[in-house]
């Protein structure tokens, strides 16, 4: 390969240029595309070449000769900023041309030569282009520094560390380290990094980080914070990808305060949110439990085994019976009810997923038509009537907050809103619930689903035909509300 220093007047920009994928005819269309795409951060590059007085030595860009001209393979930033620079009027834009203008009047001046690689052909170039801005490919491409490695450069450099910025790297960082097997979705991350760096971390803040119960986390004292979950991300595969083409398809203006990223989670991402019910027991990093394309296969099929297991072992009592279903003598109480073996009582398996709704809940002290209701419920598998059950979890919640004997105990009127309802009985049950020390846990997770989105996931359900249920939701309001049930149930007795 040969190598020559070119001017900006002897090039001609990329017309197939990937970050233009539907191609441009000129340079002007060109220079304005990619003003489009990114002009602060173009505006920025211009800036830092008449600063510097040279482009970044360790990159050099590939240019092919194509007649007089050359066409530049890699670099296409850096020659539309010197030409911005050179002819400000190429810019379409009036503010767009009155910054260069008074950038290239500033008396500083930029490099009048890039020192390039000039290659014989496109098909030449495209194994570095590939190298260069498709991740480490297995350590033959470029590999990005860590935050820490990024923050330790800084350091040294004695520059200032933005902490917005830090988080969008730490962000950026985890997510395609956790998902390194899907492709499509790094290269999505790389292309918002690239461009819109510092609107990862303004996506991924306030409620966005509650909700999704996201944690930014230090190991320890001056270490860089780090991204960490409460799902997996298999669990938050749909999530991610659904997030990062937002944020390259949207402003950030889109998202810029925590009302508008609450309507996204209740909105637009609601069907990507994965279940409470389904999240671990403390704060992982997601590059922990990284994403794998055959993860859910291979939970299904662990979950089918352990299945299959607890059949067998549950399908005979100590005395032989080999029946399951209603226990004599209390005609609301199925296998769900069973009370869970004492501590220390034998060898402890994982629990089996609830089979029928509300399956340990009983509502003798409210009204026979919830009692109804919710026997009914209880003899509906949540597998095959999922849809269904996450109706009725709705319904059952409702009817026995709006109870008359409830709203006389809870202090509510039946007028109110169902999460002022469901509030009232848990403020009554336990009015020290937002005090973490002193809560009672197993009211915690319904109080989480009122604050959250689990609420809007119900009516959903009820009022848009759009919205999807699925067996894992049936069972999330369930173990969420369970608890709070039987304890207004004996609170009205």
């Amino acid at each position: 390969m040969e190598y020559k220093s070119l001017r900006p007047s002897q090039t001609l920009l990329d017309p197939q240029n990937p970050r233009l994928p539907d191609g441009t005819s000129n340079d002007k269309e060109a220079v304005n595309r990619l003003l489009a795409e990114g002009y602060p951060q173009l505006l920025a590059l211009a800036r830092d070449l008449c600063n510097r007085g040279e482009a970044n030595p360790t990159e050099l860009p590939i240019a092919w000769k194509d007649g007089s001209k050359y066409v530049v393979f890699e670099g296409n930033r850096r020659f539309a900023a010197l030409k911005l620079l050179a002819d400000p009027k190429l810019a379409d834009d009036p503010a767009h041309q009155a910054a260069f203008t008074r950038l290239s009047e500033s008396g500083k001046k930029p490099p009048r030569t890039i020192y390039c690689a000039i290659t014989k052909s496109r098909e030449e170039a495209d194994p570095w282009l590939t190298l260069r801005h498709t991740g480490a490919n297995e350590g033959v491409g470029v590999r990005t520094w860590s935050t820490q490695q990024t923050a330790l450069h800084r350091k040294r450099m004695k520059a200032p560390i933005d902490s917005g910025t830090l988080r969008s790297i730490a962000i950026a960082d985890e997510l395609t380290e956790a998902y390194h097997q899907d492709t499509e979705l790094v290269a999505l991350i790389n292309t918002v990094r690239a461009s819109k760096l510092t609107n990862i971390g303004r996506m991924f803040t306030g409620v966005t980080l509650s909700r999704m119960q996201f944690v930014m986390k230090q190991a320890a004292d001056g270490d860089p914070q780090v991204l960490t979950a409460r799902h997996n991300a298999n669990q938050l595969h749909g999530y991610f990808s659904w997030a990062f083409k937002f944020l390259n398809q949207n402003s950030v203006d889109a998202f810029k305060n925590d009302t508008l990223r609450g309507n996204l989670l209740n909105n637009e991402a609601a069907v990507f949110l994965p279940s409470a019910a389904d999240s671990l027991p403390d704060h992982v990093r997601l590059a922990d439990h990284p994403y794998s394309p055959d993860g859910d296969e291979a939970n299904d099929d662990a979950n089918d085994s352990t299945d299959e297991d607890s059949d067998d072992q549950n399908s005979t009592t100590n005395d032989g019976d080999t029946s399951i279903g209603t226990v004599d003598g209390d005609p609301e109480k199925d296998e769900g009810d069973d009370d869970p073996p004492a501590s220390g009582s034998g060898g402890k398996r994982d629990k089996k997923p609830e089979r029928a709704l509300y399956s340990g809940v009983k509502l003798s002290s409210l009204s026979p038509n919830i009692q109804r209701l919710l026997r009914e419920a209880k003899a509906l598998p949540i597998d095959d009537n999922y849809a269904t059950a996450c109706v009725q979890a709705r319904v059952i919640l409702e009817l026995a907050v709006s109870d008359p004997k409830v709203l006389a105990w809870s202090g509510k009127k039946e007028n109110d809103k169902l999460a002022q309802k469901i509030r009232g009985c848990i403020y009554k049950l336990d009015p020290a619930i937002e005090t973490p020390q002193k809560a009672r846990q197993d009211l915690v997770q319904a109080l989480m689903e009122v604050n959250d989105i689990g609420i809007t996931y119900m009516h959903q359900f009820m009022h848009n035909p759009s919205a999807r249920a699925d067996p894992h939701l049936a069972r999330r309001f369930s173990g969420a509300f369970t608890p709070l049930l039987n304890s207004i149930n004996e609170a009205v007795r």
